[in-house]
């Protein structure tokens, strides 16, 4: 007879890169006080997932073989590194019988019910926002989503895009609170941000202490899915 678990175990379908995975990204276990199983898709470059045109069937096929490693390993929870796998939330829901988020996209139904206001909007923070399009968000886009990204010449887009092992944090802060600022700017009506990109949520708390405003990414969703699981 199988030994019961006693501990909630998070499943990590992560894309092929070796950038650093700062504390509070998805990809260092550090930023979770439970475990943690990466399984990493070969196929999945960040070039191969972040595009407009979605994923290509031969990399779903890998996706796929991952999720079944991790049922394996029982895990109580799947999640993915890249908020750009939220079209693939209907498939994988549909392959799998564990429960599975594949981005923070997919928090939008909930974050809506704190809007006042038909004028009020949801600010987007993503990679690029040249690919991030209605097909991403699995049903939730709408009218009240800006979309905003980070600055395709900085320090941060740079090291995610061409794969690099080094990382200026101060850089890449600078450039994420940046961002965000000018997206407000843009739409002073944003009430709510949601950090699409994994990548962004090491600057979280500098984020909510410069806008004064709720900020949501996908490790506050898997800490809430914990919270009301029972082992």
């Amino acid at each position: 007879m199988k030994e019961k678990k006693s501990t909630f175990t998070l499943g990590v379908i992560m894309l092929n890169t070796h950038f650093p995975r700062i504390m509070g990204d998805i990809g260092n276990p550090k930023s979770f006080n439970f475990p943690v199983i990466y399984e990493r898709v070969s196929s999945a470059e960040v070039s191969k997932i972040v595009t407009s045109e979605g994923v290509s069937p031969e990399v779903k096929k890998d996706i796929f073989e991952k999720i079944k490693s991790l049922e394996t390993e029982s895990v109580d929870l799947i999640v993915t590194t890249c908020g750009f796998l939220g079209e693939m939330q209907d498939e994988l829901k549909s392959f799998t019988h564990i429960p599975i988020l594949t981005s923070s996209l997919l928090t939008l139904p909930f974050t809506r019910t704190f809007l006042n206001a038909s004028s009020d909007k949801i600010g987007v923070l993503t990679f690029d926002s040249q690919k991030l399009n209605e097909k991403h968000f699995c049903g939730h886009y709408g009218d009240d989503i800006v979309i905003g990204d980070i600055p395709k010449n900085g320090e941060l887009f740079n090291t995610i895009k061409n794969d690099l092992l080094t990382l200026d944090y101060e850089k890449s802060k600078e450039e994420v609170i940046s961002s965000i600022l000018l997206l407000l700017k843009k739409e002073p009506n944003i009430k709510i941000i949601i950090l699409e990109c994994t990548n962004l949520s090491p600057y979280i708390e500098e984020i909510k202490e410069i806008t004064k405003i709720p900020v949501f990414d996908i490790i506050q969703a898997i800490n809430w899915f914990k919270e009301t699981k029972r082992i």
